[in-house]
């Protein structure tokens, strides 16, 4: 799971994200090689989800069983 051996993911993840961020900047959003980071990060992304999930024997209610949302774990924004 871990690319880079010496980082961990919370670190990769953090990588990733400025690596898309200077990528944009350089290229613009439709450019395949930020595409491509940002697939890239998104896995990354998804690996901590799982293993956040797995620490904490995520329970899902029957309403969530019958009604998925892709929002329940985002957490609030902060005010501005």
């Amino acid at each position: 799971m871990n690319n880079d051996g010496n980082l961990t993911l919370n670190q990769q993840i953090e990588s990733a994200r400025q690596r898309l961020h200077d990528l944009y900047g350089q290229y613009g959003f439709g450019h395949a090689c930020v595409l491509e980071q940002a697939m890239f990060l998104d896995e990354l992304i998804n690996q901590y989800n799982r293993m956040y999930q797995n620490k904490h024997h995520y329970v899902q209610s029957e309403t969530s069983k019958t009604t998925p949302s892709l929002c329940k774990n985002i957490p609030p924004l902060n005010p501005i």
